[in-house]
């Protein structure tokens, strides 16, 4: 079982927004230009205006100042628009960048965790356990992640037992897995060279308390015991 991390490279976050940013550059460099500039009113900074008597004439001026100012207006305001759109797309691009971001310091932690300094060499370990109820089927998923270390690149098998111990109309009661679950009895077994994760589900009764699980992991051809592992319910399990 592998998983694959897409590492990215220093400066890739920057080249992948770089366009978005330039659009903003030049969205407010015209911006600024009109503010600067101002709208043009050539017939009112010359005497041309003052000196015509006839009012059709003044009326067919004013007309065209009119539109003048209008057509200026109009580049302004979608000059605003188009600088707040690339504003607005540029955000969206970095919230997606620190979403990738986060995703992918996770991953590393994930990883780092699986192989930390206290990981035995040569021998199996449960580095994650987890437990919670489907609130639909109302059954128990589980999720557990074994880890190995081999001296040679070969794959490592066997079978896992899970029970789970707790109090049952006032009596101490084991409930195993085969007795609790509908899948079939090759389920729990792995075969993996670096790590597996096993996910499943299983049931219990309504009046049954929980107390603890049980998980024995048990390696083909090993003379060693099987790996026991106990877990307190309320410890792992998220509800």
């Amino acid at each position: 079982m592998s998983k694959t991390i897409n590492i990215n490279q220093p400066g890739s976050r920057l080249m992948s927004v770089g366009p978005i940013v330039l659009i903003v550059l030049i969205a407010m460099g015209f911006a600024y230009w009109l503010g600067a500039n101002g709208p043009v009113v050539p017939l009112m900074k010359t005497d041309k205006f003052e000196n015509i008597t006839d009012k059709e004439e003044k009326i067919k001026l004013l007309e065209k100042l009119n539109r003048s100012l209008e057509h200026e207006n109009a580049l302004v305001k979608r000059s605003a628009k188009v600088e707040l759109a690339a504003v607005d797309e540029m955000k969206k691009a970095l919230h997606q960048k620190d979403l990738e971001m986060l995703k992918l310091n996770q991953e590393l932690h994930f990883y780092r965790t699986l192989y930390s300094s206290n990981t035995k060499s040569n021998s199996i370990n449960v580095k994650v356990f987890n437990l919670h109820r489907d609130q639909e089927t109302k059954r128990y998923v589980y999720d557990m992640i074994l880890t190995n270390v081999p001296k040679k690149k070969e794959l490592v098998k066997g079978v896992i037992g899970l029970s789970v111990d707790g109090e049952q109309q006032g009596i101490l009661k084991r409930y195993v897995f085969e007795d609790i679950s509908e899948i079939t009895s090759n389920s729990l077994r792995f075969s993996f060279k670096y790590f597996q994760k096993i996910s499943g589900s299983f049931s219990l009764p309504d009046d049954f308390e929980p107390s603890t699980v049980h998980i024995e992991v048990l390696r083909e051809k090993s003379k060693r015991d099987p790996l026991a592992v106990t877990y307190n319910w309320d410890e792992i399990y998220k509800g």
